[in-house]
């Protein structure tokens, strides 16, 4: 199965994205599955922690991002 990273960080009022504060390895059969598991994830980051978030896949693809700030 391949892996995907979900990675978090700030997003400053100039709009740029800061160093990420997440970064975890999902393992998922498909980019379905990967998506899903990260939505799940999603739900349990702190929201003072990190207001943006994406997943890429082993080829760097972006699967998804922003997180309502």
């Amino acid at each position: 199965m391949p892996d995907y990273r979900l990675r978090g960080a700030v997003r400053g009022e100039d709009g740029e994205i800061g160093a990420p504060r997440v970064d975890e390895v999902l393992t998922a059969a498909d980019a379905k599955e990967a998506v899903r598991l990260a939505n799940s994830r999603s739900l349990t980051i702190e929201d003072d922690a990190v207001n943006a978030l994406w997943l890429v896949d082993a080829h760097g693809t972006l699967r998804r991002a922003d997180r309502d700030s």
